[in-house]
């Protein structure tokens, strides 16, 4: 009854997100873009610039830019991996936002479509952002408990986390982790944790899940919510 209780309180609090990697296409690579093409007739013609694409999460963002430590690339863009960009937003720029989206944030998931993308520029402007939550959802027993960490025997996920499912995780808490416990919206702390009891997070992660080359083991989970059962009452005797 408490495990349904603890999962009917946190249920208010999910909002799975996940970046489809497939929405990360790429047109044709830089090498095969020319600035003008000439016309059967003698005249020059413009050509469409290499249209990069990329995902990653954002460090900082304002009306006017957004920087992105990009995490994944289109097939063509791959030198940008494991870098900071900064990519400036235009008027023209489309912005799309997830459910529960309206406005880019750090730590945010993005997908970026951007002209300027090439091995030697530096100036990128997006065509096209998509802002997703990096909001992810786990809950089981909790396991050990440290000072910034704590595991997770996971027995529950959300739709695009199933991987996590019957394994042990461990997630790193920092100064922003709320902890509240059961249905009560008390505030407590990673040391009112305890071995054994029940526990639902809402984590963000730092790659995505749906990247085929997504390794949970060497990821690194951050808890942003941790909703807890509480303390552990002693089974019931006959008297």
């Amino acid at each position: 009854m408490r495990w349904k209780a603890l999962g009917i309180a946190t249920a208010a609090l999910l909002a799975a997100a996940a970046l489809p990697l497939a929405a990360v296409a790429d047109n044709e690579p830089p090498s095969q873009i020319q600035p003008t093409t000439t016309t059967p007739g003698g005249g020059t013609a413009a050509v469409r610039p290499h249209l990069g694409a990329f995902g990653g999460s954002v460090v900082s963002a304002s009306s006017s830019s957004v920087s992105v430590a990009v995490l994944v690339t289109g097939p063509h863009d791959t030198y940008l991996e494991g870098q900071t960009v900064d990519v400036a937003i235009a008027s023209s720029t489309k912005i799309v936002y997830g459910k529960g989206q309206s406005s880019i944030a750090g730590g945010d998931l993005v997908r970026i479509r951007a002209v300027g993308v090439s091995s030697s520029s530096t100036t990128l402007t997006a065509r096209q952002i998509h802002v997703d939550c990096n909001c992810h959802i786990a809950a089981g027993t909790l396991g050990s408990v440290g000072s910034s960490s704590f595991a997770v025997n996971v027995s529950r996920t959300g739709p695009f986390d199933t991987v996590l499912k019957g394994n042990a995780v461990t997630f790193q808490v920092n100064g922003s982790t709320v902890f509240v416990q059961g249905r009560s919206t008390t505030g407590g702390s990673i040391s009112d944790l305890k071995t054994g009891e029940k526990v639902a997070v809402i984590f963000s992660s730092s790659g995505f899940f749906r990247d085929g080359r997504f390794n949970w083991q060497t990821a690194t989970f951050t808890a942003t919510h941790v909703r807890y059962a509480g303390n552990l009452q002693p089974a019931p005797t006959n008297p």
